[in-house]
């Protein structure tokens, strides 16, 4: 029964995210062909369902009736509520018209959030509930960075520091001479924005003509545009891929693709560890940068491997972390290197043979595949806090 419980809440809080991203879909005609509505259903409540099989109590509590106000929220400021009939009509691939879904709709709607308002109510009956001293000390408990990594005397940290110091030099002029150049050379000015611009229409066909007009300097301009989006555009780096694929060949495609992500993460990395740590740490504290730290020195490779076969993830979000952390550079790169080999194949022919439909499913299909390894770096994370709360209560 238990478990009962947390696959129908985990797997209705799922469809009402699908239902949210369709909404936000809405707004970006590119995203929305790219995607499609039905698709993205698909995806977010086998997300939901997996999380459900993965854990063996309900946290988040309310996150069902926050996403779903949110999408609801959404669709009354937009004027949209007609446009969760049209998702459930492409989901379920239902040709009816749109007035005779609604009844159905709103009966379902109904019986999931008065099922959920029962789950929560009787929560405590199944699971239990930590009291603000047992959370606290459920903190104390977890792994700190220290019990993870071996201690370095005062010279070691000295060398540390000076190396950074000179590479936050080095950095800083690299940045100045960029900006300068920018700002005073028109051509450079004119030729990346429109880079840019043509990378942000999130149109692969667009990207592809794009890099083609410049014949045999293809190969440098979508090297440059990948180190570029890596450092400066929150872009999925997999519309460069898919272009490379369909321009170059498959396998060729590849081997640009991989070489230009990795100088691209490997400058992230550099540029977020000389000029990051410290500015990061003032801002937020010392702390949070720690359990930043922690979460990578256990779980680091893992993340770097989920968010490289994430479609929708800018990598360059995870080298930028992985660099504000003390996270070694080589073990990073290693594990980058290993972790978007198989990616950037799969991408590169999947670029390269498929097209429409097949394409769109075939990406859907890896999302899904990305989330379980979610999933599975989650249940890994849960299971060590109940390790720690079973030592709690045996304690108490």
């Amino acid at each position: 029964m238990k478990k009962l419980r947390l696959l129908f809440y985990y797997t209705t809080t799922g469809i009402a995210l699908g239902f949210l991203i369709n909404m936000l879909l809405f707004f970006s005609v590119a995203y929305e062909m790219m995607v499609g509505l039905g698709l993205v259903m698909y995806i977010f409540t086998a997300f939901g369902a997996m999380v459900a099989l993965s854990k063996q109590r309900l946290d988040w509590k309310y996150s069902f009736f926050i996403i779903e106000g949110l999408a609801v929220f959404l669709a009354l400021v937009t004027g949209r509520l007609q446009q969760f009939l049209y998702i459930t009509k492409e989901t379920l691939v239902i040709t009816t018209p749109v007035s005779q879904v609604r009844p159905y709709f709103l009966a379902f709607v109904i019986v999931v959030n008065l099922v959920n308002i029962y789950i929560i109510m009787t929560l405590k009956k199944y699971q239990k509930e930590y009291t603000k001293e047992e959370r606290k000390a459920l903190k104390e408990s977890e792994l700190k960075l220290k019990d993870l990594r071996e201690e370095i005397d005062a010279s070691e940290l000295e060398q540390i520091k000076k190396k950074r110091k000179l590479g936050r030099i080095i950095a800083l002029a690299g940045i100045g001479i960029f900006m300068i150049c920018y700002f005073t050379i028109d051509s450079l000015h004119t030729g990346l924005n429109e880079a840019f611009a043509t990378i942000s229409r999130l149109d692969t066909q667009i990207v592809i003509e794009y890099l083609r007009s410049f014949g045999k300097l293809a190969v440098v301009v979508s090297f440059t545009l990948m180190v570029l989006q890596s450092i400066a555009a929150p872009i999925p780096a997999f519309l460069i891929t898919l272009s490379n694929a369909a321009i170059f060949g498959w396998w060729q495609g590849a081997i640009l693709s991989w070489s230009s992500a990795m100088a691209g993460a490997a400058l992230c990395f550099f540029i977020a560890r000389v000029l990051g740590r410290d500015a990061v740490e003032k801002l937020t504290s010392k702390g949070a940068m720690e359990s930043v730290d922690v979460f990578f020195e256990k779980y680091g490779k893992f993340a770097i491997l989920i968010c490289r076969l994430l479609p929708f993830v800018s990598f360059d979000f995870v080298s930028y972390a992985a660099g504000l952390t003390n996270m070694r550079f080589w073990a990073f790169f290693i594990a980058t290197g290993l972790g978007q080999l198989p990616a950037t194949i799969v991408y590169s022919y999947v670029g390269g043979t498929l097209t429409g439909g097949a394409q769109k499913l075939f990406v859907g299909l890896l999302t899904l595949f990305a989330l379980s390894i979610m999933i599975g770096i989650a249940k890994k994370v849960y299971n060590d806090k109940q390790n720690a709360k079973k030592t709690i209560d045996k304690a108490s």
